[in-house]
């Protein structure tokens, strides 16, 4: 463990001190990331969403409607197909065009209000998407989404879409980015709000799931059929809000409580740690000595630091960690850049 903090070290400190190749190993990182998430969420649309694009043997399964951009570009798809308007030996190129379109606005609002990184990967991920959904065809795809609709039926095709959406955002947003469509507007209430962007996406989500399942009652008469497909849509939007919440854990925080008998711990944890903290004086019920009793809230991923920095300094105090819900007042987050 020791040997790996200190390559870590060396390796923080060697780019630090080569800044063009500290930001070659940045942007190509994020790059891999933004790529990889496209590609899980391509492969959700084609293989899990609506596996019907994949044409042949798929042709007949009932498509699973998503929520954000995607499920909007499903929604007018839905209108122009059942008013006779497609394209022919490519049905999943309509879809495409759709969200391509659906996001540009959006992107606007990602350049306008939360960052040009966060929006340039975000165009990034979006153009990927629309690619990799056109290219993701063939026996391959056709046998996958078979077999998971034969052994698992809707209910394993909800899991997997939810699993496979919740992910490809969750890395985006790793990377301080997005995966395009309404991800950008819960990523940007997340970060005004300071709390987790999971709920702003279900609330989303949510309205276009019920827009898609009423103009498909309507346009086939067959109310049960399209109603029952909300609960496999529910259970994909909590599968997808569970993953986003699970795995980015920037707006997440806790409380750290310290108790110390050195008074200068609380300037010297200030000095590593970029938040301020309250210091109150206690005394020990056991030993009767003075103490201290130092509060502090750090968000999750500072917290191994935070620990970190307090044990080095004063291996016998007693450390507490608290998950926080909610905080309010001013709270020091990273920008978005």
């Amino acid at each position: 463990m020791k040997k790996i903090e200190k390559l870590q070290k060396r390796t923080n400190s060697f780019l630090y001190n080569h800044l063009w190749l500290k930001f070659i190993v940045d942007y190509g990182f994020a790059l891999i990331a933004t790529l990889f998430s496209a590609a899980i969420f391509a492969l959700c649309i084609n293989v899990f969403l609506d596996p019907a694009v994949l044409g042949g043997e798929c042709e007949g399964i009932q498509t699973l409607v998503s929520g954000g951009s995607s499920g909007a570009a499903q929604v007018l798809n839905l209108l122009f197909t059942v008013n006779g308007i497609t394209i022919p030996n490519n049905p999943s190129l309509l879809f495409s065009i759709f969200y391509l379109l659906i996001n540009l606005p959006l992107i606007y609002i990602a350049f306008r209000y939360v960052g040009k990184r966060f929006a340039i990967f975000t165009v990034i991920n979006v153009g990927a998407v629309f690619l990799m959904t056109n290219a993701m065809h063939g026996q391959f795809f056709v046998e996958i989404a078979l077999f998971v609709n034969n052994h698992g039926g809707m209910l394993a095709r909800a899991l997997f879409a939810g699993m496979c959406t919740g992910l490809s955002s969750a890395i985006a947003y790793k990377i301080d980015a997005s995966a395009g469509g309404f991800d950008i507007i819960s990523y940007y209430f997340s970060e005004r709000k300071s709390t987790l962007a999971g709920k702003y996406g279900v609330i989303i989500n949510a309205t276009i799931i019920s827009a898609f399942t009423i103009i498909t009652a309507v346009t086939t008469s067959k109310w049960g059929e399209s109603l029952g497909l909300i609960f496999f849509s529910a259970v994909y939007l909590l599968t997808v809000m569970l993953v986003i919440d699970v795995i980015n854990v920037r707006n997440k925080k806790a409380q750290i409580q310290i108790i110390t008998r050195k008074k200068d711990l609380a300037k010297l944890l200030l000095a590593n740690i970029p938040h301020g903290a309250t210091v109150v004086n206690a005394r020990g019920a056991f030993s009767d000595n003075e103490s201290y009793i130092i509060y502090m809230v750090v968000s999750t991923t500072e917290i191994k630091r935070a620990v970190k920095v307090v044990r080095e300094l004063d291996p016998e105090s007693f450390v507490n960690v608290t998950s926080l819900h909610q905080v309010y007042g001013h709270f020091y987050m990273k920008p978005i850049k």
